[in-house]
Order: C-alpha cells, then structure tokens, then sequence
C-alpha cells in the first residue's frame, strides 16, 4: 500500500473541512422537505450496496469492489460540494439539494470505476475521483445545463455517458492488459450470487435516482416513476431472451447483472415527458437488446483491437443505452413537448444533438488525459502487484 494514498484522503478531508467551516453555512429549514431525505437514502443505497456488490463479480476483489466503492463515493462527494456547490453554483449552503446533487456525482465516479475495477490501484482511483468531479460539475452546470440547457433529468447524459465514456478513455490510458494475473479476472458462483443482489437493489431504487430532482412535482414524478420501471422491464426481458439466444439456450450471468438495468440508463434523458406507456417500454427494450449484444460482440472485439479492457463492461451497460438515450431524446423532445422545456420545439432537438457530441468530447478528452497521468501514481513497486486481487490492499 502507497502512504500516498493515505496523505492523499487526508488532504482531501482538510480541504474539505476548511471549506465547509468557512464558506458554508446550513440551509433554510423551510427549503427542507422529508422526501429529499428518502431521495438521498434510495441513491446512497444504490451507490453503496447496488454499485458495490453489482462489481463484486470477480472473485478475488470483493472486498475492494465494496469497500473501495465507500471510499470513492465519500472522496468524490467532498469534492462536489465544494466544485460544484460553491464554485459553480455559487451555493453557500449545504441543503439536501446540494447532498444529492454530490450523490450524483459519485454515481458517475463508480460508473467510471466499473470499467478500471481491479486494474486501477486505489491511488490512482482518488486522483481520478478529484479529476473527474471538476471536469463532470464543468460539464453538467457550465455546459449541458447551463450553455445548451438541455434536457436530462435522470442523468443520462450527464450522469451514465459521462462516467461510462470517461471511465473507457482513462481504461485505455492504462493500456492493454499484459499481465499473468489477468486470469484473475473471473467470477465463481458466489461472485455472481452477489453481484446478483448489486443488480436487484440498483433495479429497484433505479425510479427514485430518475426521478430524485422531482420531488414534489406530482406529474413529473409519476412520469419519471412510471416511465423508468416500465423502460427496466422492458430491458429486463430482452436481456433474457438475447442471453439465452447468444449462450445456446443458457441464461450469461454477466448479461443478467447488467444489461437487465440498461432501460434505466437510456430512458433518464426523457423520464418525465409524457411519451406513453408503450414507448417508454420500447426503449427499454432496444436498451437491453443493444446491451447483451454488446457484452457478447463489442467487449471482444475492443479487447482485441483496441486493447481496451473494460472490466465491468460499463461501456454496453451505460455506453451504448445513453447513447440511445440521448439520440432518442432528439426525437422526443420534438414529438413530447413540454412546458418545463427550456427552448422552442426544434431547437430543443438541436440542443440534445449538441449536449450528446459535447458530453462525449468532454468526457473522452478528459478521461484519457486523467488515465495517463494516473500511471505516474502507479509507483514502480506495483508494476509487478497482481490485477484483480484484492489481498494486497
């Protein structure tokens, strides 16, 4: 273990505290609503218990998968308060609003994990954590928000292809994976049983992370409610039948843990128009099409020819289905019009194009240049450390 690391989460922990006793003060209790609390615990449960065990697949690296997704979670939530909150924002209060909001940009550090998972040494994942909560917060409050004013309630863009390409661009800075302990990277069937309880928990709670900006807005939250769980069904039940179509008739546990969840990820963008029951079904259903064939043909294929080792296959759970997300909402925006919309029929279409092309430039740029700096806290006396096994931290 590097004492770097430990220096590292301290000086995290003092700049944080000085911040919040100098610059911070609490916020209005008449701004407090209950209902943002059980906002807060349905996401920190998603963060912590559905992220957490979802990655705890591999064998050897479940203890880290968990309590590395702890740690991560807290370090990135520091830096968002004081990124986004102050900096961006210019909120000096610390409200439930400002608590969630740093929720989210966990979420977007533990997509990005997913894919460096058992590669990426515990040093190298808080310097990536710093990095990306500023240029995440840049994105969503100066860019898509702000600039574009896009539409994005459940995260799509802004949450799921961020972290999902951020995380793919910082994985093939590490480069390909050369190591004998590569064979590591396996699960058992107790792995798999417990990455099964990550999927469970993210399925369940995945409507009230949609809908968490909402609250207190009855239409819009039935809408993000209703259109999420029916998106999640419908990627649900494709996951099934193309696993079983792809395996011989054998459902792949890898495609039931996460290609089950990616109607969540691509309805996000549009989750409180009023698009119709069917619809949003449908997408769920394309979600989950296009993520079991990507777990099956793509995961491969960049492995082979690009020497991109994604170790969760974040890119076909959030990856692709945001892509489709954001592209759909192009479409939607136009056909579903709303009055919470911030531009004209049209020119809103134009808007999601541009915020989808930015995020992905954004995230991609940022995520490469951050993985290659990260190898320089890759002390050499880790070169020969073993991927994918926790014993060592």
């Amino acid at each position: 273990m590097s004492p770097m690391l430990g220096l590292v989460i301290l000086l995290i922990q003092i700049l944080t505290v000085g911040f919040i006793f100098t610059q911070f003060d609490n916020g209005s209790d008449s701004d407090f609503n209950r209902k943002q609390y059980v906002v807060f615990r349905d996401v920190m449960v998603m963060l912590l218990l559905g992220f957490g065990y979802l990655m705890t697949f591999l064998e050897k690296y479940g203890l880290s998968a968990v309590g590395l997704t702890m740690l991560l979670t807290v370090l990135n939530m520091e830096c968002n308060l004081i990124v986004e909150s102050y900096f961006l924002t210019s909120c000096s209060e610390i409200s439930m609003t400002s608590i969630i909001n740093a929720e989210f940009s966990a979420a977007t550090l533990l997509i990005s994990f997913g894919a460096l998972i058992g590669r990426a040494t515990p040093l190298q994942m808080c310097f990536l954590s710093i990095v990306q909560s500023l240029f995440y917060a840049l994105n969503k409050v100066t860019i898509v928000f702000g600039l574009l004013r896009a539409e994005d309630v459940g995260g799509t863009l802004t949450i799921h292809m961020f972290g999902a390409y951020f995380g793919l661009a910082a994985a093939a800075a590490l480069g390909p994976q050369n190591k004998p302990s590569m064979s590591n990277n396996a699960a058992s069937r107790v792995s798999d049983v417990f990455a099964m309880i990550g999927t469970t928990l993210l399925w369940v709670y995945w409507p009230s992370f949609v809908g968490a900006t909402e609250t207190g807005i009855v239409k819009n939250e039935m809408h993000c409610m209703t259109n999420t769980i029916l998106s999640l069904v419908g990627s649900t039940g494709a996951s099934f039948y193309f696993s079983q179509m792809l395996n011989n008739g054998k459902f792949d546990a890898v495609h039931i843990q996460n290609s089950t969840l990616a109607g969540g990820v691509a309805i996000g963008a549009t989750a409180r128009l009023d698009m119709g029951p069917g619809i949003a079904i449908v997408v769920g259903l394309i979600a989950g099409t296009i993520s079991t064939l990507g777990y099956f043909h793509s995961s491969p294929y960049l492995e082979e020819k690009f020497g991109i080792f994604d170790t969760c296959g974040v890119g076909n759970l959030h990856g692709y289905p945001s892509v489709l997300g954001g592209l759909v909402s192009i479409l939607f925006v136009y056909l579903y019009p709303a009055d919470f919309m911030e531009h004209e029929i049209g020119v809103q279409s134009l808007f999601q194009l541009v915020a989808v092309f930015v995020t992905l430039a954004v995230a991609t740029i940022s995520g490469f240049i951050a993985g290659k700096i990260s190898l320089f806290f890759n002390p050499s006396s880790f070169t020969d450390v073993p991927d994918y096994e926790d014993a060592v931290w």
